[in-house]
């Protein structure tokens, strides 16, 4: 039985968890190491005009929700919001919304023999599951690139595209930046009121890394998803993940250029689903509250008021923001945080703005009010985003060969999950408890193989994939 399955150990951490809930901080600190700290959570979610509010409009829906409502006055205090933002499942159109889709596709020497026939073979597929209304540009690159395809409607070249791809070769080095930034200039010809997304695959790296996730930030910004997609053992996760997160889309790693296919695929399934794009949250922060960060969204600060840019959602889908304030009350003061929320249909290309929610924050001195007033659901969630966004400094030391670093960060992880899963309802707890074996496991396999091996460049890729899906919605 593992350490934190044991009810003896689980009883202590229930007890340290009520403790450590008086001084409103969780302090694991590793030396050297960056960790957060986040309350200790309690008790069930009430929803209401202080503990939480909902919002809903045409398309969407959603809460938000702070960790506690009562906050020990006197020193600084961090308070964590959690906004869930879910695109309505009965709004999808029942024709699918039109999309504008640029595969930018590694051929470099690396990818030669049967790499590069998958990978020829998977756009061959997805072309042939794309309508001829759609609208698709290609770009290949190695050490240069090469608009193979300029953003065209797919009937009218379906044929020709075909025969070009298949004639595809591999060779020369890596260069990822110049071909990623042609695949956003080729998807800005498209109109707005298309789904625009951009797919990068890659199965090297180069020293491109801070223009492509730029590149990147600009795509999302202009309303373009960007995913990524890591193809073998020899490309750098942190590299397309970073992508990834810059443009708000999917990142995965596939051992083989075969795998690339379902990937593709399902990439066209959510741009063909999108019911909603450039949604947001605008938070009116009162003074005596300072935005810190936000994990799950791009936030844009001016002033007091923060804008919190989620994107593109398909029919069904569902985004997490976790949103850290820190808060320096004063004893039965209150505070309210008020929150606008919009987006635009992607059919009729129309900007819908949901109904205004207030949260309410009181100071208080008395620690058993600010512990009582705790949500253990918001407080696991919470604690679930920064634990991934911490798994992942874990993976990049273990792949730079620091396998102590990678382990201790693991072991505050566990011990801060095992912490807010006591005192979180059934479902949170139960998705931690997950999130806790597969940080054992990936320990465990970090400390059996050498990250410089096949099975650790392996165990350190899925890290991320898995981690980095978390940040935005739940993936445990």
């Amino acid at each position: 039985m593992k350490w934190w399955m044991q009810p003896r150990v689980r009883r202590g951490l229930a007890l340290s968890a009520i403790v450590l809930s008086a001084g409103g901080l969780i302090l694991h600190r590793a030396p050297a190491i960056a960790h957060g700290s986040l309350p200790v959570g309690g008790g069930a979610a009430v929803v209401g005009t202080t503990q939480g509010g909902s919002f809903s409009g045409q398309g969407a829906h959603g809460t938000i929700a702070f960790t506690q409502t009562r906050v020990l006055a006197g020193t600084p205090q961090h308070v964590y919001a959690e906004i869930d933002f879910e695109a309505d499942q009965a709004s999808q159109a029942k024709e699918r919304a039109p999309v504008s889709l640029a595969v930018v596709l590694d051929t470099s020497g690396s990818m030669s023999g049967e790499k590069i026939d998958q990978a020829k073979n998977a756009v061959l597929k997805l072309i042939a599951n794309m309508r001829d209304d759609d609208q698709i540009a290609f770009i290949r690159y190695s050490d240069t690139h090469d608009v193979v395809q300029p953003l065209a409607r797919l009937g009218d070249v379906r044929q020709n595209l075909n025969r070009r791809i298949q004639e595809l070769q591999a060779d020369g080095g890596t260069m990822i930046a110049p071909a990623l930034a042609e695949g956003k200039r080729v998807l800005e010809e498209a109109k707005k009121d298309r789904v625009r997304r951009i797919v990068l695959a890659s199965d090297g790296l180069d020293g491109t890394k801070a223009q492509s996730q730029a590149f990147a930030r600009q795509a999302f910004d202009e309303g373009i998803t960007v995913s990524s997609l890591g193809i073998g053992l020899d490309f750098d996760e942190g590299y397309m993940g970073s992508v990834a997160t810059s443009g708000h889309g999917n990142f995965a790693f596939v051992k083989d250029g075969a795998s690339l296919t379902g990937f593709l695929n399902q990439e066209l399934l959510e741009a063909s689903s999108t019911t909603i794009s450039n949604s947001q949250v605008t938070l009116h922060v009162p003074r005596g509250m300072r935005f810190s960060d936000a994990q799950g969204a791009d936030a844009v600060q001016n002033g007091q008021d923060v804008t919190l840019k989620v994107g593109s959602l398909f029919a069904g889908d569902s985004r997490r923001v976790v949103v850290d304030f820190e808060v320096d009350a004063n004893a039965d003061q209150t505070y309210t945080l008020a929150a606008d929320v919009d987006w635009t249909l992607v059919k009729g290309d129309r900007r819908v703005s949901a109904n205004d929610v207030r949260l309410e924050l009181r100071g208080t001195t008395d620690t058993r009010a600010a512990q009582a007033s705790q949500n253990g659901a918001v407080f696991a969630n919470a604690t679930s985003v920064f634990a991934s966004k911490r798994q992942l400094d874990a993976a990049e030391a273990y792949a730079k060969g620091d396998n102590v670093r990678a382990q201790t960060i693991i072991d505050n992880n566990v011990r801060d999950l095992a912490l807010a899963a006591s005192a979180a309802p059934a479902p949170e707890a139960a998705a931690m408890q997950r999130q806790i074996v597969s940080y054992a496991a990936t320990k465990e396999e970090f400390n059996r193989v050498g990250a410089g091996s096949d099975r650790g460049k392996a165990a350190a890729k899925s890290a991320v994939s898995k981690d980095l899906g978390n940040l935005k919605r739940g993936a445990f």
